[in-house]
């Protein structure tokens, strides 16, 4: 009988976590390399917070 391998288990979940990341970077790397210059700290804020009721 063959014993289940924690140890590529939990090195799979770390590659997952770490694809997913990337994957997100590459997303968003046009706005990371161009910002925008005519938005305030606030208006950013908004879009990223969620908003309380």
């Amino acid at each position: 009988m063959r014993r289940f391998n924690w140890r590529l288990f939990r090195r799979k979940g770390r590659k997952k976590e770490i694809m997913k990341d990337e994957k997100l970077l590459l997303k968003n790397v046009d706005d990371i390399k161009n910002p925008r210059e005519d938005r305030t700290v606030h208006e950013v804020a908004r879009e990223i917070l969620p908003e309380e009721d």
